[in-house]
């Protein structure tokens, strides 16, 4: 089940970073261009599209993360590039008049805070791999993980408070921070480079992405080169058709933040502790003695931790709707 539901919440991943890549490419290419006429074919979004995917083929084919240390290495200092040119632009700017946050956003989609972030914070299927990756230091892989997670916890929440306070009551108009720099040269040049950390990133969901598909089809992570071609191939060809279908950044994320992202963020843990501590009391021999019908503390959080995602995925299901027919 853990695998299978990884199946989807790496197909959303992988659609939604695609579709954030050629929004911020498309301009920036047809700028490089310098042509009056974009209704041509290579200006078109999907053209630009087809090129990312063209990019992320070849080092996606892989079957370990050794190859991208050089390359993550450089996202992250693309990462720190464009904190400094958003300070620059927020420097020359100062704070929007209508600058302010709202502790309780009326508005029927508040609901998908929490499940969209769930879904921006489930990393946990590179966590295997990473732990292999680090050798004889996987004593530190907490420490790893923590740190990853506090630096992506910072980047978010930069790039949110800057967003803010440099477009106000307009903030909400855009899909990304970076849409509301129009025909701004460093700006683009920031785009480029979230580009470039958001193409890097693509093997880190692609790699998982194949193992994963391999694993529910032939009970085998890793094939030759040719066979990982092939399937790598075909797994950027149905991200691309899909992500053509969704077309927008937001719908996406609207949409597989309150089902794909709640289940495997919330619930599925959730069983799996619950299960986890039931089998580790009936090993004991402890269910006989206090009854079957005995809950540890582990368990009654479990449930709470479960429902609460079930509650989420509803509310945010209910506010869609009642977006949509507003």
């Amino acid at each position: 089940i853990v695998n299978v539901s990884l199946v989807p919440l790496l197909l959303c991943a992988s659609l939604s970073v695609l579709i954030a890549i050629a929004d911020l490419l498309t301009p920036i290419w047809q700028h490089a261009l310098k042509t009056e006429n974009y209704d041509h074919w290579y200006c078109q979004y999907w053209f630009v599209m087809l090129l990312c995917v063209a990019i992320i083929y070849p080092i996606s084919i892989p079957n370990n993360l050794s190859p991208l240390k050089w390359s993550s290495s450089g996202a992250v200092l693309s990462i720190f590039l464009v904190f400094i040119f958003m300070g620059i632009r927020f420097c020359q700017h100062g704070v929007a008049k209508d600058s302010k946050i709202d502790l309780f956003v009326d508005s029927p989609i508040a609901t998908l805070a929490l499940p969209i972030q769930g879904l921006a914070y489930a990393s946990q299927f590179n966590v295997v791999g990473l732990y292999t990756e680090l050798g004889e230091h996987k004593r530190h892989i907490n420490t790893v993980i923590h740190c990853s997670m506090a630096f992506t916890c910072f980047v978010y929440a930069c790039f949110g408070l800057l967003g803010y306070l440099y477009f106000g009551q307009a903030t909400g108009k855009y899909s990304m921070i970076l849409d509301g720099f129009h025909n701004d040269k460093l700006m683009l040049v920031a785009g480029a480079m979230i580009s470039l950390t958001n193409i890097l990133k693509m093997p880190l969901i692609i790699l998982p992405f194949r193992h994963t598909v391999n694993l529910i089809l032939t009970g085998k992570e890793e094939f030759g080169l040719a066979i990982s071609s092939l399937e790598t191939i075909i797994l950027l060809a149905v991200i691309y058709v899909l992500a053509r279908l969704v077309g927008d950044l937001a719908l996406g994320l609207e949409l597989s933040g309150p089902t794909v992202g709640v289940f495997v963020c919330f619930i599925l843990p959730a069983m799996l502790c619950y299960k986890a501590d039931k089998e580790k009391w009936r090993n004991r021999g402890l269910s006989t003695y206090l009854g079957e019908e005995h809950f540890s503390r582990t368990q009654i959080t479990a449930l709470v931790v479960g429902l609460l995602g079930v509650l989420m995925g509803m509310a945010s299901v209910v506010g869609l709707v009642f977006q949509q027919t507003e």
